[in-house]
Order: C-alpha cells, then structure tokens, then sequence
C-alpha cells in the first residue's frame, strides 16, 4: 500500500468521524466558499463532462434518481384534492 492510499484512508476515517463539525464549521467559513465558487467556475467544463460520463455509464441509477425527483414533487391525492 502505498503512502497516498494510506493518507487516503486516514482521511476518510477522519472526516467520517467528524463531519457533523466539519460540516458545520465550512457552513459557516466565507474564505472557503469563496474558494470554492473560484474552484467551480475555473473547472466547471470539467465537472459537467465528468457528470456527463457518470450519467452515460449509470444510466439505471440515473433513472432511480430522476424517479425518486419525480415522486417528490407529487401531491399525495388528499393534499392535491383539498387545494381545489
């Protein structure tokens, strides 16, 4: 095992740990979204082709995805009938 996948791992065991605080903690951090939005708009061709590339090879978890989108927006029939 290399030393990369080793720090990958420490990694993900940390934030698995902490990731209410840390969630918490980059909510609130301006610098960090300002990095970030920086981050987006510098890569955002690369993003949507790699989202694209996902889409193409998941297309049966693209469907489950875009069903449960759907299911969410619909009115359960009591809500809708009594909005008439």
């Amino acid at each position: 095992m290399t030393n990369k996948e080793k720090k990958s791992i420490a990694n993900r065991k940390y934030y698995e740990k902490n990731k209410d605080r840390l969630a918490e903690k980059w909510k609130n951090d301006e610098e960090r979204k300002d990095y970030l939005k920086e981050y987006y708009k510098k890569n955002k061709e690369i993003i949507l082709e790699r989202a694209r590339e996902w889409n193409r090879k998941n297309k049966e978890a693209r469907k489950l995805i875009v069903e449960r989108a759907k299911r969410r927006e619909l009115k359960p029939f009591w809500i809708a009938e009594s909005n008439r």
